[in-house]
């Protein structure tokens, strides 16, 4: 799993913020246009591509 965990960070947030636009486009006019399919693709490609570059760090351990 440790493999696995940062593209599984950036792959949930880029879905997350693909899925967010979508969903306010419905709740908007209940359709879907084009223009909303560029923008999730854009939303999409621009969390994968933020979250991946930012680097997980390890917690520093509590004083003793």
């Amino acid at each position: 799993m440790k493999n696995v965990a940062p593209y599984l960070k950036a792959l949930i947030a880029a879905l997350v913020a693909g899925l967010g636009v979508i969903g306010s486009a419905l709740a908007l006019d209940g359709a879907l246009s084009p223009q909303d399919f560029v923008a999730a693709a854009i939303a999409f490609l621009v969390a994968l591509a933020a979250v991946f570059a930012v680097p997980n760090q390890i917690p520093p351990e509590p004083p003793a």
